[in-house]
């Protein structure tokens, strides 16, 4: 008796099942009557609702915006920390991190630099004042010296020269007068000789001795005229001019030696400014490099710059995807994660080329997760790209292909970056269209029908086709709304 209930219970939880599956495929079940098997048959109650003819493609969820995070130092970035991949994360957490140690002794280092360099600058323009002070001094005696020269040579040639010359001049005329004087008395003595008759012999010699005395005195003043005039002469013809061209070499040598000293001086001023300006250079330099290097610092933390999943390495590349490894270096620029904007996200799709023509931007798009069959998004074609590709890139026999994107109409919290999609581009809404599943149609000699369960079996029924999606077909004529055909052959 108990195996018997049992039993009941059984097919009634069988029947009970049965019955929920044909209210949720549309079918209801039926046992042919030519075929004694107990399988059930599939039967699809026909209905007059809206059909969506499209093209069914497939697509990928990807965040509009990506935000990738690399290293922005131009520096030797050793990755010490890094957060923990698929984890959510804020705006401002910090993500990664990367060691500090050598970025600060540099900075160390640097700092000792520029204060060398600063003293040394000092000392440098210090030397210069001591310089110019110096140059002051030399240009001033140069200076001097050209004045001393210049005064030395016209006092010479307005004095000292003309003195001389005068000197020389009035001695030759005082020896001219006193040669005259002398000739004159000894001219004088003579005649008083010549005239006089001496009665004592001792009286005329010693007459004729102041004779001789004074003829011999004329003599010598002849010879002292004859030297000053020779003198005169020579002051004149040589002396004179020698000197005042000596001395007006002079001059012209401490105008030379001045302009010399000013320019020496002046050389050791550019010199000592050129030295100044490169130390100027080297500090101002070493100040930029050194405010570079600090500028690092608040590199060597990442912070998230969004609200997002944190992935790690350039989800846009699909080989060569880095390996995080802690302890590696960075370069810079080098992506290390990718935080993806979940709440703006699109669909990228690739559009065949033989369906280029069927889709168009602007198209509206239905969209179905697969795993979320029953969530349905809508969107439309926003991009589609100008010129085809290979869908596999490094095979030109592959097919071509347009990239595309999908912008959706509204975003759902449940669809995230990742997710497969079926994507049906809607050419064409039929409104209130009969339409069955296409494998209700069955085919023969060119004709149409479909197989449609009466009282009495399964009777064919001739249809005329329209327009039709890779599921369902809308039956022009034939059929209507409530009747019941099969999805198969039941006499097959």
């Amino acid at each position: 008796m108990k195996t018997n209930v049992i039993i009941y219970i059984t097919i009634f939880l069988a029947s009970v099942s049965l019955m929920i599956f044909g209210v949720v495929t549309g079918c209801s079940p039926h046992v042919a009557g030519s075929d004694s098997s107990n399988n059930m048959d599939k039967i699809y109650t026909v209905r007059q609702s809206d059909l969506v003819i499209g093209t069914l493609l497939r697509g990928t969820a990807n965040a509009k915006e990506k935000h990738k995070l690399f290293a922005e130092a131009s520096f030797k970035n050793i990755l010490t920390w890094i957060q923990e991949e698929n984890t959510r994360v804020k705006k401002g957490d910090v993500v990664i991190k990367f060691e500090t140690q050598n970025l600060l002794d540099d900075i160390d280092t640097r700092n000792l630099k520029i204060e060398s360099q600063e003293k040394t600058l000092q000392i440098e323009k210090e030397e210069k004042r001591i310089l110019l002070s110096e140059n002051q001094s030399v240009l001033r005696a140069a200076a001097d010296a050209v004045v001393a020269a210049e005064e030395d040579y016209a006092r010479y040639y307005r004095y000292d020269g003309k003195k001389l010359k005068e000197g020389l001049e009035e001695a030759v005329e005082s020896n001219a007068k006193a040669l005259k004087q002398l000739e004159v008395e000894c001219q004088k003595m003579a005649y008083e000789i010549s005239n006089t008759i001496y009665d004592d012999e001792d009286a005329k010699e010693t007459a004729l001795a102041k004779v001789d005395a004074l003829e011999d005195g004329v003599k010598k003043k002849e010879r002292v005229c004859e030297d000053s005039d020779y003198q005169l002469r020579i002051f004149k013809k040589y002396t004179f001019p020698n000197a005042l061209t000596d001395k007006k070499n002079k001059l012209e040598q401490t105008r030379l030696d001045h302009e010399k000293i000013k320019i020496r001086t002046a050389s050791k001023v550019i010199q000592k400014d050129n030295e100044i300006q490169r130390l100027e250079n080297e500090l101002a330099n070493a100040r930029e490099d050194l405010e570079r290097i600090e500028s690092y610092l608040p590199m060597m933390e990442v912070e998230a710059p969004v609200d997002g999943i944190m992935l790690y390495g350039n989800v846009d590349e699909r080989r060569n995807r880095i390996t995080i490894e802690l302890g590696m270096e960075c370069g810079r620029k080098r992506v290390l994660a990718t935080i993806p904007e979940m709440d703006n996200l699109v669909i990228d799709f690739e559009l065949p080329e033989q369906f280029h023509h069927r889709v168009k931007k602007d198209a509206k798009v239905i969209l179905t997760p697969d795993s979320m069959p029953t969530l349905k998004l809508s969107g439309h074609v926003s991009e589609i790209a100008v010129v085809p590709v290979n869908q596999i890139h490094w095979d030109s026999s592959s097919p071509k292909i347009y990239n595309s994107v999908i912008t959706l109409d509204e975003q759902n919290e449940n669809f995230v970056s990742g997710m497969n999609v079926e994507v049906n581009v809607i050419e064409k809404v039929l409104k209130n269209a009969v339409n069955i599943p296409v494998e209700a149609v069955f085919e023969e000699d060119g004709d149409y029908f479909v197989y449609l369960k009466t009282g009495s079996g399964a009777k064919k029924r001739s249809v005329e086709l329209g327009k039709s999606t890779d599921r369902y077909v809308h039956i022009i004529k034939g059929l209507k709304a409530g009747e019941d055909v099969y999805l198969y052959s039941p006499y097959e």
